[in-house]
């Protein structure tokens, strides 16, 4: 008569093999949480680079004689992310116009964005002689 054999695991075997898959999940489970924060992050800085932009191009397409309208300060709230936008445009002469962007943002670590740049009036076309 042949010995019984005893087929399938032993208890340690299995204890082991459910420790194993809870140290690969939770590693997964962290680095996916870092992805997703890492993705928002992303996303809230594209946000401020957009009312960055959105300013500079404002500021670029109005007329010169219509400058001191921008001067200002609002707010653009998505979620829990907020970002300032504040335009002040200088007077430098009668031809020339300062103006200075600066966006500020509610993300941890985030500095201002500052863009500074100028405006001339344009010259009147110099008839040919």
């Amino acid at each position: 008569m042949r010995p019984p054999s005893f087929a399938g695991f032993t208890l340690v075997e299995i204890m082991m093999a459910v420790v194993i898959f809870s140290i690969v999940i939770l590693s997964l489970v962290g680095l996916s949480f870092q992805v997703a924060k890492n993705s928002t992050r992303a996303t809230d800085q594209a946000l401020g680079m957009a009312a960055l932009l959105s300013r500079v191009d404002r500021a670029a397409t109005t007329t010169f004689d219509s400058l001191p309208n921008l001067a200002g300060c609002d707010t653009t709230v998505s979620g829990l992310y907020r970002v300032a936008r504040c335009t002040t445009v200088t007077i430098l002469s009668p031809r020339l116009d300062s103006i200075q962007i600066v966006v500020t943002s509610t993300l941890p670590g985030a500095r201002p964005d500052t863009i500074n740049m100028q405006r001339g009036k344009e010259r009147r076309p110099v008839p040919l002689r």
